[in-house]
Formats: C-alpha cells, structure tokens, sequence
C-alpha cells in the first residue's frame, strides 16, 4: 500500500488514542496532536490526505478548520467527529467542504469505512489531476509551452470540419525564423532556446484569444487564424514581423495560406503556406508572401 498520511486533531486523548490505533492497525502514518494551528503547521512538511477533527473544539470549529485545511491543501479531506446530539453542527462543517463524520462514541467499524471512502475520493481526485496533466504535456511543446506539432494536424482538422459545416474562412501561417542554425551555432544552444521561447511570446501577444500559435518543429511556428481571410492575415502577418524586428535579436520569414481558397484540406493548405513561406525565404527573408 502506498504510504497514507493522517492526521488527527483531537483535545479528547482517548477518543484521539482510540483513533490513531485503528488507523495504525491498517497501516495508516498517524499524526496526532490536541493543537489545531500545530496540525495546520505540519501542512509545510508533510501530504495529508486525511483530517480528522472534533467538530466542537474550542480552539477552533469543524467549519473553520475545514476551510483553513483547503487553503492549504484543496484536495485534503476533512472528517469531523460529533457526538448524534450535535450533528446539525457536523452537517455546517460539511457544507463548508468536509468530506463527512463520524459519531461518538467511537465505533472501529465506523471508522474504517469512513475514512476508506474518505481516502478513495482523495486518490481518485489525484489520479484525475494527474492524468488532466499528462494531457496536457500530451499536446504543449516542451521547450515554449505552445501547442506542439500534434495538436496542431487535430486543429487542422477542427477548422476543416467547422468550415463544412459553415461558409467561412480561416488562414494559416507558416514562420521561420531567419538563420536560426547561424545564430544556435554563433551564440549556443542555451541562447538559442532562448530566442526560440520569447519568439512564441511575441507571437502569443499579437494574436488573438480565438487563435492557436504552435511549435512546427525547430525554428518553425505556425499559427492558425480562425475566420479570417487572406487580407486580413496579410496585416497580421506584418504586425508579428514588425514585433519580432522590434523585441527580438532576429527576423523571421512568413508564408501564407487561406482556406478554403488555397487547400481543400490539411495537407493541401499547409504545401501552399509552405511554398509561401519558401518564396518569402528566397526572395530576401524578413517578409510575408502569401499562396498565389
């Protein structure tokens, strides 16, 4: 079993000692202390995954040691001890965010099925956290945290689908930054991965919320703009050319494509951003060409 920490907070010592043993038993890491703001302070050292607390301490209530618990530690759950004539109090705890309680006198059965629901809520909201982050690794670039180059061929798709569905337009830019493999040779590696994230920053700010901006591959970005035709994306186009001259020690290069104009589908509309990007290349670099 993976280690589990609990902790209980309990001025009654044998309710606390009756406590710590069934847990202990389970094999269970048991914190035990009478003082709420000493359990709030080992927060700093140590991952709870369980409290336990008298609803009624004078020190401090169920209600509020909930809440101070989840300023700390959202994914904590809180268990209050209560005796039956006081459970309108231990039902206000729980409104505040308590997982549930568990009645006085003390039963062991009772506490065990409480605190094994407790704990499956607590590594199942775990595993759904981790697995919403490996989700989004799945589809960010490492190094400049945009959208990588996978996610971007599933946008692609999105915008295709959508344009099939309605009579509009979206347009697609192909970047290069200008003699990026001089500048990594020149200045080094560190540098130019450093040059490579605040690229993705200027080009973050000149687009729009609606608008995705990904890492191609190397020193290539594109940028997918929704519903907006080849004039409009050819004044983009300048302004995230005169940015780059602006705040970066670099030039970049940019093709253009619109479809459905230019490509009836991915593929197709990416070979004509492409060979934009190229002719904007070999005809001086530092400049826009769009798809003819």
């Amino acid at each position: 079993m993976a280690e589990i920490n609990i902790l209980i907070i309990e001025d009654d010592q044998e309710s606390a000692a009756a406590l710590e043993r069934t847990l202990k038993e389970v094999g269970y890491n048991v914190w035990t202390t009478e003082n709420p703001k000493e359990g709030l302070e080992w927060f700093k050292d140590t991952n709870f995954a369980l409290v336990i607390s008298e609803t009624r301490s004078a020190r401090m209530n169920g209600i509020e040691l909930t809440r101070n618990v989840h300023k700390i530690s959202p994914d904590t759950n809180v268990i209050v001890l209560t005796f039956y004539s006081f459970i309108a109090q231990a039902i206000e705890a729980m409104e505040a965010g308590a997982y549930g309680y568990i009645t006085k006198p003390l039963n062991t059965s009772e506490i065990r099925i409480v605190v094994e629901r407790a704990l499956e809520r607590y590594f199942l909201l775990s595993v759904n956290v981790e697995k919403d982050y490996y989700a989004e690794m799945a589809v960010l670039d490492g190094l400049t945290g945009l959208y990588n180059r996978r996610y971007f061929n599933e946008l692609m798709i999105l915008e295709f689908s959508r344009l099939k569905r309605a009579d509009d337009v979206f347009s697609l830019l192909m970047i290069d930054i200008d003699n990026f493999k001089t500048y990594n040779d020149t200045k080094g590696h560190p540098a130019g991965d450093k040059l490579l994230k605040e690229a993705a920053q200027v080009f973050q700010g000149v687009v729009r919320e609606v608008d995705s901006v990904c890492r191609y591959g190397g020193e290539e970005f594109v940028v997918i703009l929704s519903r907006t035709d080849k004039e409009e994306t050819q004044v983009v186009a300048e302004r995230l050319r005169a940015q780059v001259n602006l705040y970066l020690a670099a030039t970049v290069s940019i093709g253009i494509a619109c479809a459905p104009q230019d490509g009836k589908n991915s593929q197709e509309l990416i070979e004509k951003a492409d060979t934009a990007l190229y002719e904007a290349k070999r005809t001086g670099k530092n400049k826009f060409c769009a798809a003819k």
